[in-house]
């Protein structure tokens, strides 16, 4: 059920194709500040796929420019020289390579911390030879089941089901069982992009500044309102947007902040 009262962070807009598409997205509003997308991702299978911008951009001018039926952020990126942070992968090309981000590695060697963000997990698209299309959360270094390819790829992190793993992922480090460091504001309540997976169905999560939530209660959410058997966090905070039909989420107010990757749902 949707409230008739929505979130501040959302604005209405307008696509440049004065036709919609008719679809099987279906957006729920229980919680104010939640904005919950279940989307059949049988209907979608070849039409869910990540997108890239040469610098960076809003979701609302992707999706403007685009007319794409749904355009959310993706992935981490550096917001000093908008290189990506995330492995992205599209028509088998791989489009966003972190090894690229030569500063970026050195200071993860010299923390520790390398091979365990290289090998955050991913939202993966996979394809067969006869053309059937599987997803997955999984590790980025997890290797691809047995007769299928990887299609399209978005790496993100941390996954939140079916178990978290903070430290594995190298959002976390500890000393005797207290944290020394933490990226991405990970154990504070922030604004959060999730992806799940339950069945034939992709939902896709905003937790905007109205609900904010860290990397436990975005899992302890999920699981139970739910019920969903894989899940990951995207980029979160200020990066938080999305575009959908006439409707605009944020967790800027009316502005949205200009990111590298993004998830997309084409017409």
């Amino acid at each position: 059920m949707i409230k008739k009262i929505l979130s501040l962070t959302i604005v209405f807009i307008f696509c440049a194709m004065p036709v919609l598409a008719k679809d099987k997205i279906e957006m729920i509003n229980d919680d104010i500040g939640v904005y919950i997308f279940k989307i059949n991702a049988k209907k979608y299978a070849h039409k869910i796929k990540p997108y890239i911008v040469q610098n960076v951009e809003t979701p609302k001018k992707v999706y403007n420019d685009n007319c794409f039926d749904l355009v959310v952020n993706g992935g981490f990126f550096d917001v000093k020289n908008s290189k990506s942070v995330s492995f992205v992968t599209i028509d088998g090309v791989l489009v966003g390579d972190t090894n690229e981000h030569s500063e970026l590695i050195e200071s993860l060697k010299k923390q520790n911390r390398l091979d365990k963000v290289l090998s955050r997990g991913e939202l993966r698209i996979l394809e067969n030879k006869r053309g059937k299309i599987k997803f997955d959360i999984t590790r980025h270094t997890t290797p691809v089941k047995k007769g299928y390819h990887i299609k399209h790829a978005l790496q993100a992190g941390p996954i939140l089901l079916p178990d978290m793993d903070l430290t594995g992922e190298g959002f976390v480090q500890k000393e005797d069982d207290i944290v020394t460091f933490q990226a991405v504001d990970i154990l504070k309540r922030r604004e959060r992009t999730i992806v799940a997976l339950k069945g034939k169905y992709l939902y896709i999560i905003l937790f905007t500044k109205d609900y904010q939530v860290d990397a436990n209660e975005a899992r302890d959410y999920i699981k139970d309102k739910l019920k969903a058997k894989k899940a990951l966090a995207l980029d979160g905070g200020l990066s938080t947007a999305l575009n959908y039909k006439n409707i605009s989420i944020s967790s800027m107010g009316r502005y949205q902040r200009k990111v590298k990757s993004f998830l997309i749902i084409e017409k």
